[in-house]
């Protein structure tokens, strides 16, 4: 190992040494669940430092979406989970709570991000990736702390507005339960909480991000298993295309999305090279097997880059 990796394994230990300064829960005035545990992998180069550090949120389940990248790229692994969490493998969802954007838990997540990016010599390069709900959570974490200035956001079969999630959903759905145990109730009863934890309504935080560097690689599938399985949550207009048409008018410019037929999630898992590519980290001769599509304000979003619910 080098001197420069010990030092940075030095800072992050003594970040996560520092953990119980981010809170926890009340309830009935007793202390419950604490707000944040940490998951963190490390990879360890011969000779080198990687100074990347890839952040994937929602839990273990999520973190295993990033394993190959991560060691692409030599990358440490931060995996930050919320407290109610007690989903640990896809036989254990009936436990699953995450957080839907709880600003508190996501202050912890970037006050952490932070002190291990600034371990070590020199600043290393935050990447946050997720799919489905992890990829939600990481364009909520960028777009609340624009001061993260992450080198990528790249977001795969998600949504940046939690309202249109939600009522994609049918009642007695699971998520749809999760969503009103988190947040207090429905949309209806509560607009003002889901607004406040949507990345839509915080694209200026994105925009400053991109303005300061970040590569935002917004990828979703249109394909019919997709539209059917989700009723349209990931690739409806409002999931994706309508905020980034509203982002490009923030930064004056077009901005594109990447429209695939593949099946949920598959572009994380088998296509995560090209992903990369696209972030600017890497090449790759094969392309990614989407079609691009530039988001213009003023303009009709494109047919092709949405669906229907199934």
């Amino acid at each position: 190992m080098s001197r420069a990796w010990i030092l940075g394994l030095a800072a992050v230990i003594a970040a996560i040494s520092a953990l119980p300064a981010v809170g926890r829960y009340v309830l009935d005035g007793k202390e419950a669940h604490a707000l944040l545990r940490v998951d963190v992998q490390y990879a360890s180069p011969k000779g080198t430092s990687s100074r990347r550090l890839v952040v994937a949120l929602g839990g273990p389940v999520y973190c295993d979406q990033v394993a190959a990248l991560s060691r692409f790229l030599r990358a440490s692994v931060l995996c930050p989970d919320y407290g109610r969490d007690g989903e640990r493998s896809g036989a254990s969802r009936a436990k699953r709570v995450e957080d839907w954007g709880d600003p508190a838990y996501l202050a912890a997540v970037a006050r952490l991000a932070r002190r291990m990016v600034a371990g070590g010599r020199e600043r290393s390069q935050l990447i946050l990736v997720g799919a489905s709900y992890a990829g939600y959570a990481a364009a909520e974490l960028a777009a609340t702390h624009p001061e993260l200035r992450p080198r990528a956001l790249i977001v795969v079969d998600s949504f940046l507005d939690l309202r249109a999630r939600f009522r994609a959903l049918a009642p007695g759905q699971a998520t749809r339960a999760e969503m009103i145990q988190v947040l207090g109730g429905t949309p209806a009863q509560h607009p003002l909480a889901y607004r406040r934890r949507s990345p839509s309504a915080h694209l200026a935080g994105l925009a400053s991000a991109i303005r300061h560097g970040m590569r935002f690689v917004d990828v979703w599938s249109v394909g019919a298993k997709e539209a059917r399985e989700f009723s349209g949550a990931m690739c409806a207009p409002r999931a994706n295309a309508f905020w980034l048409r509203r982002l490009s008018r923030l930064l004056h410019r077009p901005v594109t999305g990447y429209v695939t037929h593949l099946q949920h999630a598959r572009a994380l898992w088998d296509w995560w090279r090209q992903l990369l590519a696209l972030a600017g980290l890497t090449t790759t001769r094969y392309p990614l097997p989407a079609a691009a599509y530039r988001f213009r304000a003023g303009e009709a979003i494109h047919a092709g880059s949405y669906c229907r619910a199934g």
